[in-house]
C-alpha cells in the first residue's frame, strides 16, 4: 500500500544511466519558461578540472496560432573554465563579456529567449572543432520563478552519458554505445488532482512536462512518443491512460486523464504513476521521453519542482541529429 509521497523508492542503477545527479555528455532542462507570469534561472557547471565546450539548443515548444508547437530552435556555444558555473535568467541571457569579468571565466554569449517561450534546453559536450564528445562532464540546474509571488521551484538537468563508442558525427545515438539509452520507466509519487494539502488544506494540482529524446535538429523535425501511464492508488487499484507528446507538453494531470487522476473518483491522497513511452517497431528512432513534475497549492502561489525517477534503459535506440558545423 502506498502511505506517503516521503517514502523513498529505491531503484537499483548501473553505471552510464540516464541521471539527474551525476556529470554527462549531454544536458537536459526538460523545462525552461519565460513570460508574463514566470521565469528561468539556468545554471550549468562544469565537474572537470578542465575547459570544457558544448553546443547549446533552446527548443521552443510553445503552441503557436495553429494549436501547435512553434519548434523554433536557437543554437549558442558554452565554454565552462574548470568546475566553475555558468549562470544566466533565461529571459535575459548573457550579453558580450563585461570588461570587468575575467575572459576565462566568461562563457561567451548567451542570446535571450523570446517572449513567450515554453519549452527546453540541451546542451552537448563537443571538442574545438565542435565535434561531440564523451565527456561525462556537466551537470545543471533550473530555477523556475513566479514574477509575481517570486516563489521558486528548482529541478536538477537530466544527463545523458556519454561512451567510449562515440564516433564523433553530428547523429548521437542514445543506444548504449555512443550515449546511454533514455530510462525504460519514469516513476512519480504524487498526489491525485484536487487532494487536500495535509498541511495547508487547499487543494493540490500537479504538472507533468515531457521532451521526447529523440529530435533532427538538422531537418527541424521534432520528436514524437506516446507515452502510457499506469497508476496505483492506496488501494492498489490499477487505472491507464495515454498521452501524445511533439516537440515539448507541459500538461496537468487532471488534462491528462480526469478520470484517473482526480482525487474524488479515486478516493485516495496519493498515488504511484509508471510512465512508459511506447517502443516503435517499425520505426528507426526510438520513442523515449524525459521530463519533470512540479506540485502546487494556493491556487498555485506555492509550489516545488521534483525530478522522475528512472527505471532502467529503454529498449530501443533514440536519435538527436545536431545541425553540421560544415
Amino acid at each position: 500500500m502506498l502511505i506517503s509521497l516521503a517514502v523513498a523508492i529505491a531503484v537499483s542503477g548501473v553505471n552510464a544511466e540516464v541521471s539527474s545527479d551525476q556529470p554527462g555528455a549531454i544536458l537536459v532542462f526538460p523545462k525552461v519558461a519565460s513570460d508574463q507570469t514566470q521565469d528561468t534561472i539556468i545554471q550549468i557547471s562544469n565537474a572537470a578540472g578542465a575547459q570544457v565546450q558544448a553546443r547549446c539548443f533552446y527548443i521552443n515548444g510553445a503552441a503557436g496560432e495553429d494549436g501547435q508547437p512553434l519548434w523554433s530552435v536557437t543554437d549558442f556555444q558554452l565554454t565552462l573554465t574548470l568546475e566553475q558555473p555558468a549562470v544566466w535568467v533565461a529571459s535575459e541571457g548573457l550579453p558580450v563579456q563585461p570588461p570587468d569579468r575575467p575572459a576565462n571565466l566568461y562563457p561567451g554569449p548567451i542570446p535571450p529567449v523570446g517572449v513567450g517561450f515554453a519549452g527546453e534546453l540541451r546542451c552537448v559536450v563537443v571538442d574545438e572543432s565542435e565535434a561531440p564528445i564523451s565527456r561525462n562532464v556537466l551537470t545543471g540546474e533550473a530555477t523556475l520563478i513566479d514574477r509575481t509571488t517570486h516563489a521558486t521551484r528548482k529541478y536538477q538537468a537530466t544527463t545523458i552519458p556519454g561512451l567510449p563508442g562515440n564516433n564523433g558525427d553530428n547523429i548521437l545515438l542514445l543506444n548504449d554505445v555512443e550515449y546511454s539509452t533514455c530510462p525504460r520507466v519514469l516513476l512519480l509519487n504524487h498526489f491525485f488532482d484536487g487532494a487536500p494539502d495535509p498541511v495547508l488544506g487547499s487543494s493540490i494540482q500537479s504538472t507533468l512536462t515531457f521532451v521526447p529524446c529523440s529530435m533532427d535538429l538538422e531537418h527541424s523535425v521534432p520528436g514524437t512518443a506516446t507515452v502510457q501511464f499506469s497508476v496505483v492508488n492506496e488501494f492498489e487499484l490499477r487505472s491507464s491512460a495515454s498521452l501524445s507528446v511533439t516537440c515539448f507538453a507541459d500538461i496537468s494531470l487532471s488534462d491528462i486523464s480526469h478520470t484517473i487522476f482526480d482525487f474524488a473518483l479515486q478516493g485516495t491522497l496519493v498515488g504511484q504513476t509508471r510512465i512508459r513511452a511506447v517502443v516503435d517497431a517499425d520505426s528507426t528512432h526510438g520513442h523515449g521521453v524525459l521530463g519533470i513534475a512540479e506540485e502546487f497549492r494556493d491556487g498555485r502561489q506555492t509550489g516545488a519542482a521534483l525530478n522522475l525517477h528512472f527505471i532502467g534503459g529503454s529498449l530501443q535506440s533514440d536519435v538527436i541529429v545536431l545541425p553540421s558545423t560544415f
